[in-house]
Formats: C-alpha cells, structure tokens, sequence
C-alpha cells in the first residue's frame, strides 16, 4: 500500500505543479538578472530537472537496497517473489541509475528574461563535456503579435495540452517574421501573469523602464487563486454569451 500511495502522489503532484493551481504566490526563482549586452531585468526560469533527477536517483537507490533486504527475509521457496527481486535489483536499478546519469550529461535548459530593451531568450545545452549557449533578443517595438496557445505533449498517448506564448516579431536586420515560443508551462510563474505583463510592456513604452529596477520581481505577482476562479468563469460566461449572439 505504500508503494501504491507513492505512485498515485507523484504524478497528481506533479499535475498540480503544471497546472499553475499552486502558483498563488510569487515564486522565489523569479529574481533580478544582469545580462551582458542587454543590461538589468527580471528572470523567468524554468523548473529545471531537479524534482525529475531525485525522483529517478530515489526510485534507484529504493530499488537495489530496499528489494534485496525483503529478499533476504523470503523463505527460499518462494522463487516467484525470488525472481521478480531480481528483476528489480539487479535490472531495474542500473537502468535508473543510467537515466539519472544520461539527465545529467545531457541537458536543455531555457531561461527567459524581461528588459526594458525587450525579451532575452538564453538557451543553455550540454552535451557530457561540452557546453554551448544561445541568446536571442527581441525588442519590444518589434513584436508583432502576442497569441497565447497550447502545445500537444507527444510523450502523451492521449492529447494532453500546455499552454504557451507565441511570439511573432521582425529582427532589424530581417524583412521577414520570426517566431518566439515561450513555454509558460514550464516556468516559475503563472502564465496568466506573464502574459499579462508581456502584452503590457510592448503596449505601454513607459512601463518597459520598470523592468530594470530591483523590485521587477513584483510585476509577476498573480493575483489570488479565488480571484483567478473568478475572473475564469465570468471570461467562461462571456465567451458563451457571444456564441449564443
């Protein structure tokens, strides 16, 4: 029963963590940044991997310690029970521990940063050893179109959808659209409340300035969550008022 706790706790934690239910507060990772070229503002990161790699190092070291000690309480008769300690001690754990290896060396990580020049993509990769970084800047005079939207999990045999932030600007130096795709599912904020600040910022030239002072993390305060229930069904009720018109 403890084993079915366990794994029925896992995934409707992790639900409620994605699905911003528990982001009535303001996440402490949200914090002042200064990067080169482009000057002070406020970070969004991403959830990072930590929750996934410790949960993979937990089920490992569970695996290979925990089944052989109830292996050596079994009477030697029973070989189903012998067998599948085995299977889990001697199979499962190595190939936990290499999962937990291979999410170390090999990492994609995504941080997103708001300027007063406008929004900073940082992309960070490695590859055992071997580390590159990518940096995108989009100014704010340049952003075309702000559509929010949702992204089909393919790990998912049935449709599962994140929200994300599309972001279509024209570069300087290009006559052409480009796309940014923020995906707000996997930051540190509510996505409502980032959404709402990016539309605010490329609106209101004057407001851009407040990103660069140390108190910036406040702009992506959320409101609360009866608040946010609120404001869902009364858009929900207006959304079905216009159909029916």
């Amino acid at each position: 029963m403890s084993w079915l706790t366990l794994l029925m706790l896992l995934p409707l934690t992790l639900a409620v963590l994605l699905s911003g239910i528990g982001s009535a507060r303001l996440s402490r990772f949200v914090r002042p940044v200064n990067v080169a070229g482009v000057g002070r503002g406020v970070a969004v990161p991403g959830r990072g991997n930590v929750l996934y790699r410790s949960g993979i190092l937990a089920f490992a070291l569970v695996a290979g310690v925990s089944c052989v000690q109830w292996g050596a309480d079994e009477p030697v008769g029973a070989a189903r029970h012998q067998l599948k300690i085995v299977v889990m001690s001697h199979v499962g754990a190595p190939i936990l521990l290499l999962f937990f290896a291979l999410s170390v060396l090999i990492v994609n990580r995504t941080r997103i940063s708001l300027h007063p020049d406008g929004i900073v993509e940082e992309i960070y990769r490695r590859r055992g050893w071997k580390v590159t970084t990518a940096l995108t800047v989009v100014p704010w005079d340049g952003i075309v179109e702000l559509q929010p939207q949702t992204h089909p999990n393919p790990a998912l045999s049935h449709p599962h959808w994140y929200p994300t932030i599309r972001v279509a600007y024209r570069a300087a130096d290009s006559e052409s659209d480009q796309e940014l795709t923020l995906m707000v599912c996997e930051k540190k904020v509510e996505p409502n409340s980032l959404y709402a600040l990016l539309q605010w910022c490329r609106d209101n030239p004057w407001a851009r300035a407040q990103l660069g002072h140390d108190d910036a993390r406040e702009l992506l305060r959320p409101p609360g969550l009866r608040e946010r229930i609120r404001a869902d069904r009364a858009a929900s009720i207006s959304a079905g008022r216009n159909a029916v018109q």
